[in-house]
């Protein structure tokens, strides 16, 4: 940003705007990721109750008998 001091000053504001600063896209990208985990955790927490319950239901039609068979 050349030797003019508005130009250091341009330059060092950039630069905490990548990593550092208050409002960085480093801090909004880990931001990100520590939701999209805990979008990731509470899907498979879904999932894994969708098949726990399944298996429950397939469970109890098995112990019925159909009639007219």
């Amino acid at each position: 940003m050349g030797t003019l001091q508005s130009g250091m000053d341009l330059a060092r504001k950039f630069s905490l705007k990548a990593s550092g600063g208050e409002d960085s896209l480093e801090k909004s990208l880990l931001s990100h990721i520590d939701v999209l985990k805990e979008m990731e955790a509470y899907f498979q927490a879904c999932v894994t109750r969708y098949f726990a319950v399944e298996a429950e239901n397939m469970d109890r039609l098995a112990r019925h008998e159909v009639s007219g068979s």
